[in-house]
């Protein structure tokens, strides 16, 4: 039987609420690391110093994290080669013991990466696999992994099939989620995927409980981790656009409780008035209301400045840093 989207909600949730128990109840968000694209297999350094596969005439066996692998060797004039093909791994050093080191702390980022997803999804064992070739159901997990740059390529795949809805209730619970240490990781990819909401939500009705969880998302978020609160008013001003979209940026600009939602609020509505030019003297007078009202000194100058870009017609110039931000 197919999976449907109620599967990955329910398995979404499922995992979540794993989570939430390990630590007790629900966590505060954490400040992820930024992402650094991972590259596989690296640049063949027998292939730099022209070493041919027939000068790999012997192989020694090679453990790393408790597994054995053959590696091939080929001792030339420029140093001993080492070839481990099942993980598609070289290393060069002037010995053998010395190109083994160099061999397995060429393999640490596999392995740290592997055992990144395997630990995410509760495997007993490192994941060698394809992310790509993983179920919908694993997938929408592996959006929450520390190694953002796994959270990225998942995001990539779940992108690529999010126009058959299978994805969008449990996209919708992301932004939703206020318990998983590691939600703002999954809340950038998230809005990654929705700023083409149309193609995402299969219903208006759908498209407003987006719109909401974005909205929640900016209210409540008492951080701006992962730039994911940026990320939101950004999605609404300058790719949704449109009504909901509208009334949600207003909505936080004027109510929103956290500072990190109005900032995000005042960079959207620059984008929203480009794209709907009917809402800029609405957009304008809450703007002027922020600049004179608004309990953050950083940003009620941050809304005078936006005012003027709004009227000028651009660009925007940069957004401020709150006090205590670690940015």
């Amino acid at each position: 039987m197919s999976l449907t989207a109620q599967d990955v909600l329910h398995s979404l949730d499922e995992f979540l609420k794993a989570e939430q128990d390990r630590n007790g109840g629900p966590a505060p968000a954490e400040r992820p690391g930024h992402r650094r694209q991972f590259l596989w297999p690296r640049p063949s350094v027998s292939a730099q110093y022209n070493v041919k596969p027939r000068d790999f005439k012997r192989t020694v066996r090679f453990e790393i994290h408790g597994e054995a692998f053959t590696v091939h060797v080929a001792e030339t004039p420029f140093g001993v080669f080492g070839k481990c093909e099942d993980l598609w791994a070289e290393a060069k050093a002037p010995n053998e013991n010395q190109m083994l080191v160099n061999l397995r702390r060429e393999l640490e980022p596999l392995f740290n990466r592997q055992f990144a997803i395997s630990r995410t999804l509760g495997m007993t064992r490192r994941y060698d696999g394809a992310i790509s070739d993983l179920p919908p159901t694993q997938l929408v997990r592996l959006l929450y992994c520390p190694d953002r740059d796994v959270a990225h390529t998942a995001m990539s795949s779940v992108e690529a099939h999010a126009g058959d809805g299978l994805y969008t209730p449990a996209l919708i619970r992301v932004l939703q989620d206020r318990s998983h240490p590691l939600r703002r990781i999954a809340q950038w990819c998230t809005l990654d995927i929705f700023e083409d909401l149309p193609n995402v939500c299969a219903t208006a009705e759908q498209a407003k409980e987006a719109v909401a969880a974005v909205q929640g998302l900016m209210t409540r978020a008492a951080d701006d981790y992962a730039r994911a609160i940026y990320k939101a008013g950004d999605v609404l001003g300058d790719h949704v656009a449109n009504e909901d979209a509208a009334e949600a940026l207003l909505k936080v600009l004027v109510d929103g409780p956290e500072p990190y939602g109005r900032r995000s609020a005042i960079h959207g509505l620059f984008h929203l008035c480009e794209w709907m030019p009917e809402k800029k003297e609405e957009a304008v007078a809450a703007l002027k209301r922020a600049s004179r009202t608004d309990p953050e000194p950083v940003l009620r100058q941050y809304a005078k400045v936006m005012i003027q870009d709004i009227v000028q017609a651009g660009p925007h110039g940069p957004e401020p840093v709150l006090p205590d931000e670690v940015v």
